[in-house]
């Protein structure tokens, strides 16, 4: 029979209990799951990882000794083992809060097993595949193999959370509270946000391989998620963007300062933002309230798009798809940057900008053609190369 694919966390258990000899193995997961709950309340009391047992997680447990590798060996042995695994799960799960068994399903596999062993359903389920978060729980694993010391950072952060939408809502909550307002209250309005709304996941998604594609300085995807304030700050800013829509402004405007106080990045939630946006190094970014920024955009730190006065109404620039606008660049009043262009860093910008064209200057005149046909992707920033 066909069953859907299986938590990880009850992979990664069977694994481990593959480690020892068969009839040792029930006594092994009751002795696992224990060390859990165990570490779980140490967790809640001391807000750190147990120096044994890990983070409170089973994944986190489990991590605590080297995992066998995914080929399994011998498919019948591992097959009694996870029957062992789902069993002692599904029995100590009954009474007690583990807070890393409903883990996401990140196996990416299917298979034909005996019903006696399979975690069976009734009905026919399709399964989410999501690429994306299964390569940053890939990374974050080898990262915590690779330093023990941020384990409770990236577990809480990343391994703890079912979806890469649940590990946003998380570090959104985490950075951005403050004594006004706690991480549980700003946890529960991002979830609600990405519930409501795939397209904050779709575009948080887009925007990451725009910085692993663009940032010579990022090499795994769990970099921007864990350490980019650029990333985040766009991330949060999707959030500030719901709110506004949703008609909650004061609370979108409580977001725009946490994020200007925490990054220092300064997005009226208002402001209009495409997919695949990489803000590189992102200090001292200002977007105004009716700017509008299309997708696939890359800007460097000290970018303004902003206004040229007190003036209300439209007052702020509209940049199109694929632009590349250079450090300190200076983009202003309610004008229109073509497709594909280039806006050099230093330059101030009061006028139209033609599609897939070079500016430079103070004021911005144009000095050429792009260069090539996206440069928001290649990066290249040289006016005249050599």
């Amino acid at each position: 029979m066909r069953v859907r694919p299986l938590p990880y966390e009850v992979s990664a258990l069977a694994r481990r209990l593959m480690q020892a000899p068969g009839p040792a193995q029930p006594a092994l997961a009751a002795r696992i799951l224990r060390e859990v709950e165990a570490a779980a309340r140490w967790f809640a009391e001391t807000g750190r990882a147990h120096p044994e047992f890990g983070d409170g997680s089973l994944i986190g447990r489990l991590l605590v000794t080297p995992l066998p590798p995914e080929s399994f060996g011998d498919v019948p042995a591992y097959l009694d083992a996870l029957q062992i695994a789902a069993g002692a799960l599904l029995n100590h799960t009954a009474g007690s809060q583990i807070s890393g068994f409903a883990g996401a399903c990140r196996v990416p596999w299917e298979t034909n097993i005996p019903q006696e062993f399979a975690m069976a359903e009734t009905k026919q389920r399709v399964t989410t595949v999501d690429p994306v978060w299964t390569r940053i729980c890939d990374e974050a694993e080898e990262a915590v193999r690779a330093e023990p010391l941020l384990g409770a950072l990236i577990h809480s952060g990343l391994l703890h959370h079912a979806t890469f939408e649940r590990a946003l809502a998380y570090r959104f909550s985490l950075k951005l509270a403050s004594g006004e307002m706690s991480e549980q209250i700003l946890r529960e309005i991002a979830d609600e946000a990405h519930a409501r709304d795939s397209e904050i996941g779709i575009a948080a998604r887009a925007d990451l391989m725009a910085v692993y594609e663009r940032d010579p300085a990022c090499h795994r995807f769990i970099q921007p998620v864990l350490f980019f304030k650029g990333y985040q700050a766009i991330q949060a800013y999707r959030i500030g963007h719901w709110l506004w829509r949703s008609g909650r402004k004061d609370l979108a405007y409580f977001v725009q300062m946490r994020v200007s106080e925490a990054f220092g990045v300064d997005i009226h939630p208002a402001a209009r933002v495409g997919k695949g946006l990489m803000i590189d190094h992102a200090h001292s970014i200002v977007i105004g309230e009716t700017a509008v920024v299309g997708d696939n955009v890359s800007m460097l730190h000290s970018v303004t798009l902003g206004g040229t006065g007190k003036e209300d109404g439209d007052r702020h620039p509209k940049i199109g798809n694929g632009v590349l606008i250079g450090a300190g660049a200076k983009v202003l009043g309610n004008i229109r940057i073509g497709q594909c262009s280039r806006i050099a860093a230093g330059s101030v910008v009061l006028e139209d900008v033609p599609p897939n064209t070079t500016v430079a200057g103070v004021p911005a005149r144009v000095v050429g053609k792009a260069g090539c046909a996206q440069p928001a992707l290649t990066m290249d920033q040289l006016l005249f190369p050599e």
